[in-house]
């Protein structure tokens, strides 16, 4: 069996045990989180969690169970975040929030990180159990800032990092980490994987942000335009901004600001972001990203899971879904 297609059967055991762990007597919980759980996703993080800990030989039994925390630490956040966006859709189905409510969505969203955090407490851990408290903070402070700075199309590139890497990033690292932590591995090992971590993240959401704009959403699962329909201002757009002309400006910043966006409008607001190289711009920081995340993995002894970790970097820059 090649390490590709042992990591696809260890992502089915953990997809295995994160349906038993979210099990509940109460229908709408095990209901919601297969909804959501169920429909997809590119479950990149328990793959991290799989990778790194297969580095430093940690027991399969207790990388699943730290792979299914990442997951459900992960799909906790997008129920909060799809009643936060209000969202209609997500991976090409309509959104929890949408068909249950925003009061389930939030409410299972909490029972599933209260599960996460009991499987990281049981695993008696304490470096553990503090970076993904600590993550659990940059998570909700990403998306404060993010809501703070919604509708506003003076956000700066500063800002835009700010919350790609408390959102995003900080929980894919940890995903990176978490081997480390668990084999005991030393410390330059696990700054090694939290620095990889960190930029892989970057470069994941970058890529992620293009995609919004330039992905039909029956390939990608995502609604196409959701970030321009929720106000979101993401670096294609800000680079646009900083480019265009007056007149152009205008107009972009009347599609940021204004609360229901016309539908007619997106398209232009696509071909100003072309025009001024937006797109280009995004792709060739998220590969300075990803080239830098790679000379972290440069530093690791060889194995084959450094070899697959290599194969993963490239192909984040260049998905087109």
């Amino acid at each position: 069996m090649s390490s590709a297609d042992s990591v696809t059967k260890d992502l089915k055991v953990v997809n295995s045990y994160i349906k038993t762990v979210t099990m509940n007597s109460i229908p709408e919980i095990p209901v919601i989180s297969q909804h959501l759980i169920g429909s997809g996703g590119k479950r990149i993080r328990p793959y991290l969690v799989i990778m790194s800990s297969r580095m430093f030989n940690v027991p399969k039994k207790d990388y699943v169970k730290v792979a299914a925390a990442v997951e459900l630490y992960h799909s906790a956040s997008l129920l909060h975040d799809d009643v936060v966006d209000n969202a209609k859709q997500r991976r090409g189905i309509p959104s929890a929030n949408h068909v249950w409510g925003n009061k389930n969505s939030v409410l299972v969203g909490d029972f599933l990180l209260a599960r996460t955090s009991s499987i990281i407490a049981n695993m008696r851990n304490h470096d553990l159990l503090e970076l993904f408290v600590g993550v659990l903070g940059h998570m909700a402070e990403g998306e404060l800032i993010q809501m703070q700075l919604s509708h506003k199309p003076d956000l700066t590139e500063d800002d835009y990092f700010s919350i790609v890497k408390k959102k995003t990033a900080h929980l894919i690292s940890a995903s990176c980490e978490s081997g480390a932590i668990v084999g005991n591995a030393d410390q330059q090992f696990r700054k090694v994987l939290r620095r990889y971590g960190l930029l892989i993240g970057m470069a994941f959401q970058l890529i992620d942000d293009n995609i919004d704009y330039t992905s039909m959403s029956k390939v990608s699962g995502k609604d196409k335009w959701a970030d321009i329909k929720e106000g979101k201002v993401t670096l294609p757009m800000t680079v646009a901004l900083l480019r265009a002309t007056n007149k152009e400006k205008a107009f972009l910043k009347r599609v940021i600001i204004e609360k229901k966006g016309k539908f007619e409008d997106y398209p232009k607001v696509h071909e100003i972001i072309k025009k001024y190289k937006g797109f280009d711009y995004t792709k060739n920081k998220a590969e300075d990203f990803a080239d830098k995340a790679l000379q972290y993995l440069n530093t690791l002894p060889p194995s084959l899971e450094l070899d697959e970790m290599r194969k993963f970097t490239h192909s984040v820059v260049d998905r087109k879904y």
